[in-house]
């Protein structure tokens, strides 16, 4: 990385700050207020039902609670009786057990927490529970885990007396927050977002909606496909079948606290989403049945899994503003990994193949580097001798590029060209759960947590001084020369706690790089 590929990535963040304020809030506007609309017509529904016919009241028991331990074959799981929800999800990590839900809470999937639960049936793969919401009214809960992580939620009203009930309005609750493996768990709290899935009308693809702490009740079961929360490398949503749900809300609250600059200016509070499902009341006739069957998932963001899965799974994941890039490099990573069996060398195979694809344009930029180092003494004998004549200075240095054959824009425009890569495949690594616990060699044991020891940013860092040092050009100000100086220092120290598969791809990418630069100046030496 030079200083003309820092430029152009700063011209693409300006391109970027345009696009999204004269293209993507404008279209982001028009979204909410459909929405709105959705909303205050699913209220609407909502109020209907609920004058329509007395809405029964569900008396709390006063039972305590009790903790229901089950196995699935993903994780072991504590239920409350309290509305049947999953109190702890302790993941089975291929690294070290996560639990997933350490926060306190009604539960994940809890409905109806004033009524007490029991446990009435249990299966290898499933579990169920049974409460009563009135005499002969009952509602039976059942939850079914598959091997793949994709599983089922079956809610079943069941009134077996000779008048008609009406269930009550009720919520079905996540949160409040989701935890994360200890590597990213400094970054969690901004990681952590209430999501739905919306199919827009005239798009190929669903669109994923992240909530904002300011919104609540976004959207209407009519418009949403599933709902639920995630942060980088887990989701937790669920997915209604037969039923339409009614409509979401979220709401921030504390989770835990953290330390403030290592606990020098005391602690900060860390909030995470909650988000609750409503469903409105529904009427069950005399002697009748009512089931709600659903889908849910709760597990890692694994790319591989979800494109075996239904319900566009995948759409959770970031891959960026390049999302089709991002998307072909994670299959040529997977790719490279199936050949070699280890995703360090894959990711330098992917990095070597990216550099000879663009091969052309980085030899191109670094010429024209080259060239213009070359000619910077006489650039600055122009600027001294015509500093308060631009008009004949720009003239003058027209006449200098023509005469040593210089384009002054392909020193940037190949950069421009390669940014839009660098960062989809960028995006790519960061989000690949396939990093996670992947070995590269000795002491890189996860390629998704930073290098324990620091060689990889270190020895980055010395590559990038070493670039910086070839092509600074002489005569410099001080201001220039400063930003050469320190440059490298400040990517070493940002880049201490990336994913070392990261650094790995920026390190391998600036050796390369280094090397066409040196065999660039070899002959452009040559000649003369």
């Amino acid at each position: 990385m030079d200083r003309k590929f820092l430029l152009a990535a700063l011209f693409f963040m300006l391109l970027l700050t345009g696009y999204n304020q004269f293209v993507v809030i404008p279209r982001m506007q028009k979204q909410q207020a459909a929405q709105q609309q959705a909303l205050e017509q699913a209220q609407t529904e909502i109020q209907s039902a609920e004058t329509a016919s007395p809405v029964a009241k569900v008396k709390p028991s006063s039972a305590p609670e009790e903790l229901i331990r089950f196995q699935s074959p993903t994780a072991q799981i504590i239920f409350s009786s309290k509305g049947a929800g999953i109190k702890t999800f302790l993941f089975k990590d291929k690294v070290e057990d996560v639990d997933l839900t350490p926060y306190k809470g009604v539960g994940y999937f809890a409905t109806l927490p004033e009524l007490d639960f029991e446990e009435s049936k249990r299966t290898q793969d499933s579990i169920t529970f049974v409460a009563n919401l009135s005499s002969g009214v009952s509602l039976q809960k059942t939850y079914r885990f598959g091997e793949q992580g994709l599983n089922g939620l079956d809610m079943i009203f069941h009134n077996t007396t000779a008048q008609a009930f009406t269930i009550p309005a009720f919520d079905v609750n996540f949160g409040p927050g989701l935890s994360t493996v200890k590597s990213e768990i400094n970054d969690n709290e901004r990681e952590s977002k209430a999501v739905y899935l919306i199919q827009e009308q005239g798009k190929k693809n669903p669109t994923l909606v992240k909530f904002t702490p300011k919104d609540t009740s976004p959207a209407s079961g009519k418009d949403w496909i599933w709902a639920g929360v995630q942060n980088r490398y887990f989701l937790s949503v669920l997915i209604p079948q037969n039923w339409t749900a009614g409509t979401l809300s979220t709401r921030k609250e504390k989770v835990t606290t953290r330390k403030r600059l290592w606990g020098l200016m005391g602690q900060a509070q860390v909030e995470g989403p909650q988000l609750s499902i409503h469903v409105p009341p529904q009427t069950l006739e005399a002697k009748s049945t009512k089931e709600l069957k659903s889908d849910f998932y709760f597990g890692p963001k694994d790319y591989q899994l979800f494109e075996t899965l239904p319900y566009h799974l995948s759409r959770s994941i970031e891959f960026g503003f390049f999302g089709a890039l991002g998307r072909l490099a994670r299959n040529i990573l997977e790719l490279f990994y199936r050949w070699t069996g280890n995703y360090g060398v894959a990711i330098i195979m992917l990095t070597i193949l990216l550099q000879t694809f663009l091969f052309k344009f980085t030899q191109l930029s670094l010429k024209s580097s080259a060239q213009m180092k070359k000619v910077q003494p006489e650039m600055k004998r122009l600027q001294e001798k015509y500093k308060g004549n631009p008009e004949v200075l720009n003239r003058e240095m027209m006449a200098l590029y023509q005469k040593h054959h210089i384009n002054p824009l392909m020193g940037c425009l190949p950069m421009l060209i390669q940014l839009p890569i660098f960062l989809a495949l960028f995006n790519a690594l960061r989000t690949s759960w396939s990093l996670h616990g992947a070995k590269f060699i000795w002491w890189i044991t996860d390629l998704s947590s930073k290098d324990p020891y620091y060689i990889l940013p270190i020895l980055m860092g010395a590559v990038m001084y070493l670039q910086q040092r070839a092509t600074m050009p002489a005569g410099m100000d001080a201001t220039q020369a400063a930003m050469f100086k320190y440059m490298p220092l400040i990517f070493t120290l940002l880049f201490m706690n990336f994913p070392s598969g990261l650094v790995l791809y920026w390190l391998t990418n600036s050796l390369i790089t280094f090397g066409i630069q040196t065999l660039v100046n070899k002959k452009l030496a040559k000649a003369d």
